[in-house]
């Protein structure tokens, strides 16, 4: 006998320390709004603290940093000099050209292990050993400096955890908002108590997020989907349902009992 077990959001389960992943399903009954821990990235589905009917997806995040907004992803990582200079490839293999050229357009410095053993050590108390990140002092200590030099300020620039953030929101009315704090916004947040890892024989019923119309419905091992797989395209080799899953999309459950 099958039956209606729950109603719930299709999801991708990682548990950490585990190779590969499970599908799954997250009980409704155990997702609340809250407002967000850790801020947010871009692309993330946020509604308003004042109308939870109104609901977007969020761009452009910047946090609060040392008293400015600063773009949450530092841009310097995008660019194609970061990836052949010495912050990324080490002095040795990095581009001295793109360095002075990063450095000129963000406005900071890299120190490099010549300045700053000189400044730890002193000028003519230390040489380079055969390895270039490390040195040797002159009572014969050998010193690992590291590959990378140091930037000032720091680049690519940390963001601390819970430090203040805000978004652009593309609302679900057609309206656009540029500036909005995330500690007005509300993000949904389950738990394991509600998460449900998908057997072979289930029985699956995908929804319209707005009408609740099913869109889709079979059985786990017909459509077919694979519950477990070392990779996110394993599970959907031979179907189309990664949409699904990967936008998590409200479903029925049914279940053998």
């Amino acid at each position: 006998m099958t039956k209606k077990i729950l109603t719930g959001k299709l999801t991708l389960f990682f548990e950490q320390g585990m190779d590969g992943g499970q599908l799954a399903i997250a009980d409704t009954k155990f997702i609340k709004l809250c407002i967000p821990i850790y801020g947010f990235q871009g692309n993330e589905k946020v509604w308003d603290n004042n109308d939870k009917t109104k609901f977007g997806i969020t761009s452009n995040p910047e946090t609060y940093l040392n008293g400015s907004w600063l773009p949450t992803r530092d841009p310097i990582l995008d660019e194609p000099d970061y990836k052949i200079s010495s912050i990324f490839c080490g002095e040795e293999n990095g581009d001295l050209n793109a360095d002075k050229r990063l450095m000129k357009k963000y406005n900071f410095r890299m120190k490099y292990i010549k300045e700053k053993a000189d400044e730890i050590y002193g000028v003519g108390n230390w040489k380079f050993k055969k390895h270039p990140s490390e040195i040797i002092l002159n009572d014969g200590s050998i010193i690992v400096m590291g590959s990378t030099p140091n930037c000032e300020p720091n680049r690519p620039y940390p963001i601390p955890l819970a430090e203040s953030s805000r978004v652009t929101v593309n609302w679900n009315d057609g309206t656009v908002e540029t500036i909005r704090k995330s500690d007005t916004l509300l993000v949904e947040r389950g738990s394991y108590e509600g998460l449900h890892i998908l057997n072979d024989t289930d029985y699956l019923r995908v929804l319209e997020q707005n009408t609740c119309r099913v869109i889709a419905e079979g059985k786990i091992n017909l459509i077919p989907l694979k519950t477990f797989s070392l990779t996110k395209k394993g599970h959907f080799e031979n179907s189309d349902w990664e949409k699904y899953f990967i936008d998590e999309y409200l479903a029925e459950l049914y279940r053998e009992v």
